[in-house]
């Protein structure tokens, strides 16, 4: 049997001894023979610490090749002192005989004073000399470098002072957590932590997480891991400089064992996961301990700019639910909680609301009421109820709520249908709250969709108690203030410039609150010969979003058909579609106005960067969906970008249904290669789908669509009114 062999097979306990033990003589010893790092230390001392019981030893007794136990020898000891008044423990001396170095021995000593210390004090304290360069040591260990200060030798060689947790709250973590109830808690990585105090241009996406605007509602900490990379930083005033910033930040900590267990966790995920791209992810030892101790603080957010991790972040986020960021997308997922994002096209992406019409008003709560009445504008109880009862004509108006899951009203909205020429919206409440512009702006989308879908040009909202969330969302869907009321004309069918002008003077001499009407036409009828091209199209295109869901057939605009799969259509825009599937609930409002389709860039039919215009999608044929074979829908194009997956998912993640493995599946895989990303918005679903056979007929198709393609006007005219049912009439 080999020395190797036989030392594996070693009976080794750790154990405290006092001044009267037979094994103080050897820890002497050992501290004799290293005192060059350890410094002098009095015999007495020993004896001291020994009598205290605070010093412990590693005994060893190893088996000789005859199977017989040799003398039981020290080959290792732990001396500390505790400081009952700070509550932490100081270890003085670690030291390990030279032969046994290597093994772990050390990490089991100082395991050993947690466990027996961790119910009575903080945690473990030690300074040690920077240039021993024992800086990694002291990190598997598990402590870390909370600070430094000049030696007491003549040369004020720098000591470090590190620190090993044992998690249990103070002040600062419980403040920290106070914090964490209110805002959300978002842990920094190294690649993030050291960008926040450079002034280099390439680091403006970290350095956004500063503004001021962030502020009520992030709290950025960090975790003993940026400790450790400042420490690495060679230059001793520029790691004083990183290590007070690090300290503004609150540092969330876990004791040494969770974080051990959670990085064997990450350990085991690695081995065991056979899926790409984990499997082929280049996670280095020290993003897998950032990643460790940010599952074991309970953070929910790890942000980063490290590429690798950033690959991984479903795997990691459906493994250990932790959402890995970047700054960016931190950044807009914020965005739609704060006022500077007002409807965020997925803020209510998974909930389960639900309109319900009102039956009865004396059935309605008293908090009901409360909600919806208009206390600052000094409408009574009695007027709100007067005025919703009002609108009881169950044939010509729709009282309805907006529930949410709980069967809480989020939104009130009253449509009227008395007048032949309007949709008119008396009422339009919404709760105040963080969701309150994103149903505001959609009820006042679905109310023109359904106005065009009644041939009502004009839709007419008069509510006296209007509050700034729903004015602000009225202005922005370009209704025109008259009369202290707001309209605004749409016109459901698909003409010549010339063609809609004709129908808007008409609209114009029907009533006078109907006169902008001709300042369009004009606009539509102007010579526009010599204007720039690319001016022609804004122009238009403008045009096109103020007559929503009308369509100038004759503009400078690039109208494709690209063909889109069920799956992604039902999530993006088709509700026929997800109704369809298992998990879609039928009572469920579609709330997405602006969204982002991925495609390859090959075969792009006129679709590149520059371009605006018109999408008309053609759903697949899928065996699972009724409907599909069929084009179904017309969007407004807002823009066309070409970039890499992974710089197109942290964009674009907040305005679609995709994983950043969809993307890479469209690039085959290669990071590297650019695919497209298509922006459109305000989507019109038909009526009345046009189905593959009627649809090879108007475009003279043999093949299936497999790719985009650009149609003529006169295409688009006939698709356009055919979907949407237009009977092509002046009103």
């Amino acid at each position: 049997m080999s020395e190797e062999t036989a030392r594996e097979e070693t009976a080794l306990r750790i154990e405290p001894i006092d001044e009267k033990s037979p094994h103080l003589p050897a820890v002497i010893a050992l501290g004799r023979a290293n005192k060059r790092t350890l410094g002098l230390f009095p015999d007495e001392a020993f004896v001291d610490r020994a009598a205290a019981r605070e010093i412990l030893v590693a005994i060893a007794a190893e088996e000789e090749v005859s199977g017989e136990v040799s003398e039981e020898k020290c080959v290792g000891y732990l001396l500390y002192r505790s400081v009952p008044s700070e509550k932490h423990i100081v270890i003085v001396h670690l030291c390990i005989d030279l032969s046994w170095r290597g093994r772990g021995l050390a990490k089991k000593l100082v395991d050993f004073l947690s466990e027996i210390t961790q119910d009575y004090f903080y945690g473990i304290k030690l300074k040690c000399r920077r240039d021993y360069g024992l800086q990694k040591m002291w990190e598997r260990l598990g402590f870390f470098p909370a600070n430094e200060k000049p030696g007491r030798s003549r040369d004020g060689k720098e000591l470090t002072v590190w620190w090993r947790d044992h998690g249990h709250s103070d002040l600062f973590s419980l403040l920290a957590e106070q914090k964490l109830e209110s805002k959300l808690g978002a842990v920094i990585d190294a690649s993030v932590f050291f960008d926040l105090e450079s002034s280099e241009s390439d680091n403006s996406e970290s350095a956004s997480l500063l503004a001021d605007w962030l502020e009520p509602n992030l709290n950025l900490c960090v975790t003993d891991d940026i400790f450790y990379a400042v420490d690495k930083i060679e230059d001793s005033k520029q790691r004083k400089s990183q290590r007070l910033l690090a300290e503004t930040f609150d540092r969330l900590r876990c004791s040494q064992w969770e974080f051990e267990a959670k990085l064997q966790d990450i350990a085991d995920f690695f081995v065991s996961t056979t899926d790409s791209p984990v499997a082929k992810a280049n996670i280095g030892e020290t993003a897998r301990r950032q990643l460790a101790r940010a599952i074991a603080v309970e953070t929910s957010v790890l942000v980063t700019r490290d590429r690798n991790l950033l690959a991984i972040a479903e795997a990691i986020a459906a493994k250990f639910h932790l959402s890995i960021l970047s700054p960016t997308e931190l950044i807009v997922k914020l965005d739609e909680v704060s006022r500077k994002a007002k409807y965020p096209p997925q803020r209510l992406a998974g909930t389960n609301l639900r309109i319900q019409n009102i039956q009865s008003i004396e059935s309605l709560q008293p908090s009901f009421i409360e909600n919806f009445r208009s206390r600052s504008c000094g409408e009574t109880i009695k007027q709100f109820r007067q005025r919703l009862h009002s609108f009881q004509d169950k044939d010509k108006c729709d009282r309805s709520l907006v529930l949410n899951a709980e069967n809480q009203p989020l939104a009130l909205i009253v449509c009227d249908r008395r007048h032949s020429q309007e949709l008119q919206i008396p009422m339009m409440r919404v709760k105040g709250g963080k969701l309150a512009a994103t149903l505001a702006r959609h009820l006042i989308f679905r109310s023109v969709s359904q106005a065009a879908d009644e041939n009502r040009p004009f839709v007419r909202i008069s509510d006296p108690y209007l509050d700034s969330t729903c004015i602000e969302a009225i202005q922005e869907d370009a209704f025109i203030r008259v009369s202290e009321q707001y309209l605004k004309v749409n016109l459901p069918v698909a003409a010549t410039a010339e063609e809609l002008a004709e129908r808007l003077l008409v609209l114009a001499r029907l009533d006078s609150d109907y006169n902008f009407c001709q300042q369009y036409a004009e606009t539509l009828t102007s010579d526009r010969r010599e204007t720039d091209s690319i001016v022609a199209a804004e122009v238009a295109a403008e045009l096109e979003n103020r007559l929503w869901p009308a369509k100038i057939t004759d503009a400078p605009l690039l109208t494709a058909i690209v063909p889109i799969k069920a799956r992604w259509a039902k999530d993006l825009f088709d509700k026929e579609l997800a109704n369809q599937y298992l998990f879609a609930s039928t009572n469920n409002l579609p709330l997405k106005r602006e969204l982002v389709y991925y495609r390859s860039k090959r075969a792009n039919a006129g679709l590149k960067p520059g371009a605006i215009g018109r999408i008309l999608w053609y759903v697949s044929n899928d065996k699972n969906y009724l409907g599909s074979k069929a084009l179904r829908a017309c969007s407004r194009l807002d823009e066309v970008i070409v970039d890499k997956p992974e710089t197109l998912h942290r964009q674009f993640s907040n305005f679609g249904v995709y994983k950043l493995q969809d993307l890479l599946d469209l690039a085959k895989n290669q990071p590297k290669q650019d695919i497209m990303a298509l922006r459109f918005s305000d989507t019109k679903v038909f009526v009345r789908p046009i189905e593959w056979d009627r649809l090879k007929q108007i475009l003279g198709l043999q093949a299936p669509i497999q790719s985009p393609i650009a149609i003529s006007p006169a295409q688009f005219d006939i698709i356009y009114n055919l979907g949407i049912q237009s009977e092509r009439k002046l009103y």
